[in-house]
Order: C-alpha cells, then sequence, then structure tokens
C-alpha cells in the first residue's frame, strides 16, 4: 500500500474564497476618517523643477494637504534603495544616483512623482493636481539602452558617468581571451530581450496609518515581501523605527517580482499619515502602473562561442 500522499494529487485549498468574491486585498480595506493620495507625475524624461506653485491646490475643495519633494527633504526621508548592491570589476561600489520620494530638482522619468495631494475624496484630490503649477526646464534625455553609454547622449544621474551604474566580469579573462585566440572558429550572436511591464491583476496600492497615541505607524500594501520593505521603510528611508513600523501584507492578486521593490507612493503614504494626522490610502490605476511600476528585462546582449 502507497504511503498516504505519495503519488496522489494534492488539492487546492485556497481558491474558493477567491473565486467567490470573498478575497482580502489592500484596496478592500478602509479605515475610519481614511483620505485618498493622488500623485503628480511628470510628463517629461529629463526636466529640472523650476518651480512649484501648490497654493491653488490648497485651497481647492476637500483638499487635506499638498506634499512636494521640499517637504520630504525637510523631513530627512531618505530616497528610495537598489533591491542589490553590486561591485564593479575594479573594486569600486556601484553607481546609483538618488531616488528621492518625491522628486526634488530634477525628474529624470516619464511618470516621476512630483507632488502628493491629500484629499477627502480621490476626485477631490485628482482634480487639486491638476491645479498645482510646475515650471519645467525640460532636459535632453537618454530614450535608448543601445546609445545611452554614448558620450553624446544625456547624462541622467551624474552620479553615474556614461549612464553607467556598475561593470561586471565574472570567471578567468587571461584563460578567456587565451581558448578564444586558438579557437578554430568563433561564432558571435547579438540579442535583444525587450523591456517589458508588469500588468497583474491587483493594481499596487497601500494605506498609511499613524497612531499619535503609540507612535506606531501602520502600511497595508500590496507587497511581496512585508519584511524587508519595514526593513527598508526603516533603515533605509527613516520612517520610523523598525519597532514602531508595521507592514501588512494581504491578500495579494499577482506580482511576479514588481511587488518586492519598495516604491515611492507606499512609502509617501505612511510618511504623510502622521502629517495629516488620518490614515491615507491610494490604488494605482493602469495608466500609473505602465508608468511607475518596475519594468523588467530591457536587454541588449553580445555573445561569443569559441569552438
Amino acid at each position: 500500500m502507497a504511503a498516504e500522499g505519495i503519488g496522489q494529487p494534492v488539492r487546492r485549498k485556497e481558491d474558493f474564497r477567491f473565486i467567490t468574491g470573498n478575497g482580502h486585498y489592500t484596496d478592500d480595506i478602509a479605515r475610519a476618517r481614511q483620505t485618498y493620495a493622488y500623485f503628480l507625475r511628470s510628463p517629461h524624461a529629463h526636466a529640472r523643477i523650476k518651480s512649484i506653485d501648490t497654493s491653488a491646490a490648497e485651497a481647492a475643495p476637500g483638499v487635506v494637504a499638498v506634499f512636494t519633494g521640499k517637504h520630504v527633504a525637510d523631513d530627512g526621508l531618505g530616497g528610495l534603495i537598489c533591491g542589490w548592491t553590486v561591485t564593479s570589476k575594479d573594486g569600486t561600489p556601484m553607481k546609483a544616483g538618488a531616488h528621492p520620494v518625491l522628486a526634488f530638482d530634477t525628474v529624470r522619468y516619464v511618470g516621476d512623482h512630483v507632488a502628493m495631494v491629500v484629499a477627502e475624496t480621490l476626485a477631490d484630490a485628482r482634480a487639486a493636481a491638476e491645479l498645482i503649477d510646475v515650471d519645467y526646464e525640460a532636459l535632453p534625455a537618454a530614450v535608448a539602452l543601445s546609445t545611452c553609454q554614448d558620450e553624446k547622449t544625456a547624462q541622467v544621474h551624474t552620479e553615474a558617468p556614461r549612464n553607467t551604474c556598475f561593470e561586471w566580469e565574472l570567471g578567468n579573462k587571461a584563460e578567456t581571451e587565451a581558448a578564444f585566440a586558438k579557437a578554430d572558429r568563433v561564432v558571435k550572436l547579438d540579442l535583444t530581450n525587450n523591456r517589458l511591464i508588469p500588468n497583474a491583476m491587483e493594481p499596487r496600492a497601500a494605506i498609511g496609518e499613524y497612531d499619535k497615541g503609540s507612535g506606531i505607524y501602520t502600511l497595508h500594501t500590496t507587497s511581496q515581501n512585508p519584511h524587508v520593505a519595514r526593513l527598508v521603510l526603516s533603515a533605509f528611508v527613516g520612517v520610523a523605527p523598525e519597532h514602531k513600523l508595521r507592514v501588512v501584507a494581504p491578500d495579494v492578486g499577482g506580482g511576479f517580482g514588481s511587488k518586492i521593490f519598495i516604491y515611492a507612493e507606499e512609502t509617501a503614504c505612511v510618511w504623510a499619515a502622521a502629517k495629516v494626522g488620518r490614515p491615507i490610502k491610494w490604488t494605482g490605476d493602469r495608466s500609473e502602473a505602465f508608468l511607475s511600476d518596475a519594468h523588467g528585462r530591457d536587454h541588449l546582449s553580445h555573445a561569443e562561442l569559441a569552438l
């Protein structure tokens, strides 16, 4: 007689509540006195922010607060970090530029976060954001991976010359070159692995809360890795000490790696909740996801094989 379970199909147990509409996602959560956030985003791939006038937005109906990069900088909040650091082949650390939660003086991609409007309703927040007057000085942009390292291509981050974050190698360079030198044939191939945009069934979302009595921040968010999210928001961004920060990930409707990252929206929501003294909710739409969710791939590879 076969051991129990061995060789037998294992029935899934988790599906019933999802297919009957009883899942519990971040957007299903509603907190008392909840407000709504909307992010004004850059229409430019690269531009200098000469000035931002938020006075009309602040006076608009239903608006609770408007935050810009200056508020973030004045509060000493750190920027978003790279998930993994790499040392270049010459031993120097990778050259990653700053990625502030809200752009301070420069925007570096279409969709970059310029301001956050917090209002009584999402409609109020969206309408007020249209009243923000941003004076941009458009700058040349780097738009193609194939030319981004050219000397004439625009520099996105001054910290990374030739738009190069790091140069990395693996293996024995001398032995490899010797093998190629004596090969009967060398086959070469250029490959393009195209850029892709994640498109999970559930868009990214966040609810930030602050309890004044205990000093505890709580973030409900669509995260694939809430423990790392808490660590990064505490140790690197500086939202709050780790023992004063809770990150809760309820049901997550797809992620595929794109919901591992720490994004500006959830960071801003949990940080600003203490500023306004009320919970702040944000749910991204498809257009926002295409602009601001972490893209993947976009590789240009040149491969050579010595035979």
